[in-house]
């Protein structure tokens, strides 16, 4: 009872750390179909998106290099969410943490009243964010932090992953040897946002490869204060696991704190009432990689189901 999608992630994931060399070959190919080298100096940087705003990629990376041959399209569904979120929502505060190269926070513009924070730990994405951000329509009005972002301040081993920055993470250590190893400084999300997000509407995004929870934990405070709240996280059991999480405490607390939506077999699931092992039977494996949509307290004529099945 797996879905596709879920099943598509697990064998790309495996994919990415148990065969590194393997995946790089299909990049590549897909580079040289795409651009005809395999020459960096002669493959761009730069990726026009539908909204027709610019991220900037290392194009001799390779999830930079995924990003060019998809168009800056890796993660459809979330892009669409996330567009279509700012349009129809019209958030008074936004949150991205994870921002990788960019494709989700500077996919679309934003409103002019809205504040816009990316957060990203990996240092070697930085000199990419910040082209992005210099070329979007909304710069004044957005904030890069490279932080860690967790439950509390404290020093963090944090694993850079040189083959596959998507999966750079403080959970684990990936299997493969292309990772360096540093120490961050962890803060918390309610720490570094200066704004009064009091009666005010937010939308996040946390895609942390199984910190998730921490991340959440660490803006309590925003969600409790705020009027309203719509957020988007990746749930991925077994790296919430290897990061020490509990994961039955940590779907109360999503509970507690939001109405839950669960993708399955691209559907939408309400799983505010589902316990962990009623998501072990959705799936039909104790192994459950999906996304989420968390809603706090909106009252606009918002149809969830329509605004995250959006393609």
């Amino acid at each position: 009872m797996n879905t596709r999608a879920a099943a598509g992630k697990t064998f790309l994931f495996k994919m990415w750390e148990n065969y590194p060399r393997t995946w790089k070959f299909f990049i590549d190919l897909g580079i040289l179909l795409k651009y005809k080298t395999l020459n960096t100096s002669k493959i761009p940087n730069e990726i026009v998106l539908p909204s027709s705003n610019s991220i900037f990629v290392n194009s001799e990376e390779n999830r930079g290099r995924a990003l060019l041959i998809s168009n800056g399209m890796t993660q459809k569904r979330l892009t669409n969410f996330w567009m279509k979120a700012v349009k129809d929502y019209s958030p008074d505060l936004v949150i991205d943490v994870g921002v990788n190269y960019g494709e989700c926070i500077f996919s679309t513009n934003y409103s002019n009243h809205t504040h816009i924070y990316g957060i990203e730990a990996n240092q070697d994405l930085l000199k990419y964010i910040h082209l992005s951000k210099e070329v979007h329509p909304n710069k004044e009005q957005m904030k890069i932090f490279n932080v860690f972002a967790a439950d509390k301040e404290e020093e963090k081993t944090f694993y850079v992953d040189k083959h596959w920055s998507g999966t750079s993470s403080a959970a684990y250590r990936p299997a493969h040897d292309m990772i360096e190893q540093i120490t961050v400084n962890s803060v918390t999300i309610d720490s570094i946002v200066a704004e009064d997000v009091t009666n005010k509407n937010i939308l996040f995004k946390v895609d942390v490869e199984g910190y998730e929870a921490f991340v959440l934990r660490g803006m309590t405070e925003l969600i409790q204060k705020s009027a309203s709240a719509l957020g988007y996280i990746e749930f991925n059991s077994e790296y919430m696991e290897k990061s020490g999480v509990d994961l039955n405490d940590f779907l109360r607390f999503l509970q507690e704190h939001f109405l839950v939506y669960i993708y399955c077999k691209n559907e939408l699931v309400n799983g505010s009432q589902l316990s962990l092992s009623d998501l072990y039977k959705l799936f039909g494996s104790n192994y459950v990689h999906t996304d989420m949509i968390l809603v706090k307290n909106i009252k606009q004529q918002i149809d969830i189901f329509q605004l995250a099945l959006a393609s």
